[in-house]
């Protein structure tokens, strides 16, 4: 092979091409991998029904509605290692035997878990539950058949404990 005359080589030899190709080649592979991400993690947090989903809460409101006309109050008492909770209840009117109660990540709706409670004595219910390591949680407790629900929210930090709905004081006589 002859060396050109005037000593220049060919473009492949040249770092310059190579140097400006670089730039689109990284946004392409960057483009691949951010197109995988978006497939393989689904948030789920977009419903395909937001119309009707909005309609249906002025339907659950009746609930709310009901536990507050049955003078119900709960509260959820939380074991240290996260794997039993129990209920302790108030009510003007009898409760069922199994009451259900719905542990609701704020944002990843795969951390959500549907427990069932079985009465172990008087206004009192008890169930397990897989732990979970979410510092923030709403609950939802209800009877099987949807009638009312108490909700609340939930801060691990702020205690093991939490209210659930209006407890209804009455006054001490001495």
């Amino acid at each position: 092979m002859q060396k050109d005359p005037k000593g220049s080589r060919p473009w492949y030899r040249e770092p310059w091409p190579w140097l400006l190709m670089a730039g689109p080649v990284v946004v392409v592979i960057a483009a691949f991998v951010t197109f995988g991400l978006a497939v393989k993690s689904d948030d789920g947090l977009v419903v395909d029904d937001y119309y009707q989903q909005g309609k249906e809460i002025n339907k659950q409101l009746h609930r709310d509605k009901a536990a507050q006309a049955m003078g119900l109050s709960a509260q959820v008492l939380f074991s240290p290692d996260m794997r039993q909770v129990r209920v302790i209840t108030t009510s003007r009117e009898p409760l069922p035997a199994a009451l259900e109660l719905l542990l609701l990540h704020p944002s990843q709706d795969d951390f959500d878990q549907r427990i069932a409670l079985q009465r172990t004595g008087d206004n009192v219910y008890q169930g397990s539950l897989k732990p979970a390591s979410a510092n923030h949680w709403y609950l939802q407790l209800q009877d099987p058949a949807k009638r009312w629900r108490l909700e609340g929210e939930w801060r691990t930090a702020e205690g093991q404990q939490v209210m659930l709905g209006t407890p209804t004081l009455t006054p001490v006589e001495n």
